[in-house]
């Protein structure tokens, strides 16, 4: 059918039909932005609440291949928010969470396994993309002014182009990228007070992680409340120390004899590389019972698990593989992590 004879009374109607349907996506878009707004706001009013600490797993996967997010964990106190280790997907997870990436305040960094530094570059990036309008200060060991340099320069274009696009009204330059802070743990394995602002307190502290050093654990203490991030390590005297008494002891795990099965099989099929990475990673971990043990005797009132290594999926294999050997020996609270997963602290 040609146009000249299409009835007017059908022009109107497929007008009509077209304003309609513009319309209705005007609505949708609109009540899109809206509730992503709505929501993001409110979920930054729950976290930087002052009454509570809240602890937020953003990602609990290590090195290995599983279908969880590298190391991260976030903790939000008196109004602060502390990133710990920035692992690979870090970043896009903390926005999946609706976590308030602009308002971040510092970012710890344990060591320099990739796994724990990878996103270190997009944290710093988006949460200054998002809207971050104060100083990032990036806290680590001796070679994380070289770390975040790094990415600095590898970022630099990046910052350009997006003040020179928006301009500086919507991208000040001035909040772009991060400082370093480095620090020197005491080789006694004492705690060194790194970070201290409005009664927040993170100290820093040596970790065993050897030949990987220098390694750190991070201890968080705001209002009697104490949380320690152990960051990789061997079964170690120096968190065993700075846990003692603490209401969360966040570490990093492995079931070695799991591991020297695997490594096992990897000989069996003739992979000699795999099957010495296997063996070598066993060494520099801390295993299930050793973790429990540490728990119990430092009276760790509630251990959670994080960089579990194997990963494993289902309750059959989580049972088997972590609760069951350190409930063993270990008795308080004990809570298996996941992404995403969120522990609320309240305040007196």
């Amino acid at each position: 059918m040609k146009l000249s004879q299409i009835h007017p009374l059908q022009y109107s109607i497929l007008f009509s039909l077209l304003f309609t349907l513009s319309c209705s996506w005007d609505r949708f878009v609109l009540s899109r932005v809206n509730e992503s707004t709505t929501v993001k706001a409110e979920a930054a009013k729950e976290l930087l609440n002052k009454d509570k600490i809240t602890i937020v797993l953003t990602g609990t996967g290590s090195p290995l291949p599983s279908e969880s997010i590298q190391n991260s964990t976030a903790i939000f106190v008196n109004g602060q928010f502390l990133l710990f280790d920035s692992g690979d997907g870090v970043a896009m997870a903390m926005e999946k969470l609706n976590l308030p990436v602009a308002e971040i305040n510092a970012v710890f960094i344990t060591h320099f396994h990739s796994d724990h530094f990878a996103d270190l570059g997009e944290v710093i990036d988006r949460s200054w993309l998002l809207g971050r309008q104060k100083p990032l200060t990036v806290y680590g060991p001796k070679g994380t002014t070289d770390l975040v340099n790094g990415f600095l320069k590898s970022y630099q274009s990046e910052y350009y182009y997006r003040t020179k696009h928006h301009g500086e009204v919507v991208m000040p330059s001035q909040w772009k990228g991060a400082k370093p802070n480095e620090f020197y743990p005491k080789s006694d394995g004492s705690s060194k007070i790194i970070y201290e602002k409005d009664g927040v307190v993170v100290r820093g502290f040596f970790v065993n992680h050897e030949p990987v050093e220098p390694a750190v654990g991070y201890r968080v203490e705001f209002k009697g409340k104490s949380i320690v991030i152990s960051g990789d390590t061997a079964d170690s005297k120096f968190l065993k120390k700075q846990s003692f008494g603490v209401d969360y002891l966040i570490s990093e795990v492995m079931n070695k004899s799991m591991i020297a099965k695997v490594e096992k099989a990897y000989e069996s099929i003739a992979n000699p590389r795999l099957g010495k990475i296997m063996k070598d990673i066993q060494l520099y971990h801390i295993d299930v019972t050793e973790l429990g043990n540490l728990a119990e005797s430092a009276k760790v009132k509630t251990l959670v698990l994080t960089h579990m290594i194997p990963f494993v999926k289902g309750y059959v294999q989580t049972k088997a593989i972590y609760k069951d050997p350190i409930q063993k020996v270990f008795h308080g609270d004990l809570i298996i992590g996941h992404d995403g997963k969120r522990i609320e602290i309240p305040l007196p």
